[in-house]
């Protein structure tokens, strides 16, 4: 009997395997997490400028390996004695890859590169006022194109830590203590030393560093002004990719409590005052996304009588709409293109306490009070993030 049964068996499995392949092969290519995305041909004044500036003596960018080779910098990525460069684009704005230029451990503590002033107008004498009118270094236009260079060097968002529900009270005094120390040593060369935002670098920042101290923290998923220990938790582990604060994920657990305890100290009364409120907008687990859920949040997004996403961030997302020209001429950056820029906090908790509470005056929160749309907020976090090259 299991002789003539198995030969139907094997028969069956074959057909199914082939039915599979096929089907596997009408979905589109998707690049596995943490793998580079495919890159597109660039303008070669652009790797010129790369090489002009001459990074490549000590960072490889294995990705172009092949365009600079052709440009005769054979030595690209030989002996690198800085990191690799690739999948760097997009992480950082194009201002903070000029701070790291001007005075690279104020941006990146651990970094041992020289400053690269000789890439700034007369040596950095030379400067211009930025949006908010203060002074700023003016970078060569050969620099500014190998900025441009290294943000064609893109991958796909890192993994990161989901929103830790209810895990970090507030630590004990002797933390804000250990915490105040890594402050000036990690933090400062930003958000300066006092945490109010002002720092020898924070100029050339389009949109510029939280001011801490003034609790101007606009990363939160509470309905409270200020930020719940987990968002702050949270926010040290992931960074803010595109936003030019970094991930201090390589941080001890304990190391990042007790930043935390630190910023929470500056405003202790608050954070008391508060404390019942905390993490009452992301009480739920994420919905699991289906097509029906993008469709549902691409016509959303189109809706004019209530989210009004398309003002803004334009019909397509790419941050074109007709209000453009006057967020950035009252918060001195303009939308956010949420199609080819990194989404800040893209995990799905992110974006869905970005949508319901919205970020500080420039974009409103859109939850209601009775908490009664939170499906049509789900709905555009599956649309926004299924949009972004970095997130689908």
């Amino acid at each position: 009997m299991l002789d003539r049964i198995w030969p139907l068996v094997l028969a069956l499995l074959c057909c199914l395997a082939a039915l599979a392949a096929g089907l596997w092969s009408t979905l589109p290519a998707r690049p596995p997490q943490g793998q580079p995305i495919p890159l597109e041909p660039i303008d070669e004044n652009l790797a010129r400028a790369y090489v002009d500036a001459q990074c490549w003596h000590c960072h490889s960018a294995s990705q172009r390996h092949q365009e600079l080779s052709r440009l005769g910098v054979q030595a690209a990525g030989a002996r690198p004695m800085g990191p690799d460069l690739s999948g760097v684009g997009g992480l950082y704005p194009d201002g903070w890859h000029f701070a790291h230029l001007w005075q690279p451990d104020a941006v990146s503590w651990h970094s041992h590169m020289p400053a690269q002033r000789h890439l700034f107008a007369l040596g950095g004498k030379a400067g211009s006022a930025n949006l908010r009118g203060e002074m700023v270094p003016v970078p060569s236009a050969t620099t500014r194109k190998a900025v441009q260079y290294v943000q064609t060097l893109m991958a796909p968002s890192p993994q990161r830590l989901p929103w830790p529900r209810g895990r970090h009270g507030l630590p004990d005094s002797g933390s804000v203590v250990e915490g105040k120390k890594l402050f000036a040593e990690l933090c400062s060369g930003c958000h300066g030393a006092d945490g109010g935002g002002k720092s020898e670098v924070s100029a050339f920042f389009e949109k510029p560093p939280a001011n801490l101290s003034g609790g101007i923290m606009m990363w939160r998923s509470t309905r409270a002004p200020l930020p719940s220990y987990d968002d702050l938790y949270t926010t040290l582990t992931n960074g803010l990719p595109g936003a030019g604060m970094p991930s201090f994920a390589h941080l001890s657990a304990g190391s990042r409590a007790s930043l935390v305890a630190y910023l929470a100290s500056m405003h202790r009364d608050e954070f008391n005052a508060y404390e019942p409120q905390f993490s009452d907008v992301l009480g739920r687990d994420v919905p699991t996304f289906t097509p029906q859920m993008v469709a549902r949040g691409r016509a959303l997004f189109a809706d004019n009588e209530y989210y009004k996403c398309v003002d803004c961030h334009g019909d397509e997302g790419k941050g074109d709409g007709y209000l453009g020209a006057e967020v950035r001429r009252s918060f001195g950056y303009p939308p956010r293109n949420l199609v080819s820029e990194r989404l800040r906090r893209g995990y799905p908790e992110g974006v869905y306490a970005t949508l319901a509470l919205g970020l500080g005056r420039a974009m409103s929160g859109y939850l209601k009070n009775d908490a009664s749309n939170e499906a049509d907020l789900w709905a555009l976090v599956a649309y926004v993030r299924s949009i972004n090259r970095f997130e689908r």
